[in-house]
């Protein structure tokens, strides 16, 4: 499993930070975890390769711990998981840069930028999926 993680520290052009740890207390969310789980899971329809799902709110309110209780659950499902801070441009470019100095990556010779990391993701045969 690959992980790419960015939490509330500076990281420095391709460094991979760590992501958060899933709280020991966070309980509940069935129902959000549950459409999660069946919007990504449903693969009916063929001609759909990449989906998208907005998960939003307030700060503080366990968007966060939503994330990593979905991935958690389906982590059988998930070949990759991509954890990119999208705080600002700079933690995104970061965060992309990063994955080109992934052992993976690396062997596809990215060139080390944001827009060869997303080419070299969106090749990507398995399940992938980027928070």
């Amino acid at each position: 499993q690959i992980n790419i993680h960015s939490g509330n520290r500076t990281t420095f052009d391709g460094v991979i930070p760590l992501m958060p740890n899933p709280s020991t207390r966070f309980t509940g969310r069935t129902e959000v975890i549950t459409k999660l789980k069946s919007h990504f899971s449903n693969t009916n329809d063929p001609a759909e390769k990449r989906k998208f799902f907005l998960l939003h709110g307030m700060g503080g309110i366990g968007k966060t711990q939503i994330c990593l209780k979905f991935i958690e659950e389906m982590s059988d499902f998930f070949a990759s998981v991509f954890w990119i801070d999208a705080s600002s441009v700079g933690t995104i470019t970061q965060g992309l840069k990063g994955i080109c100095n992934l052992p993976a990556a690396q062997s596809s010779r990215l060139d080390g930028s944001p827009e060869s990391a997303l080419h070299w993701i969106g090749l990507l045969k398995e399940n992938y999926v980027m928070v």
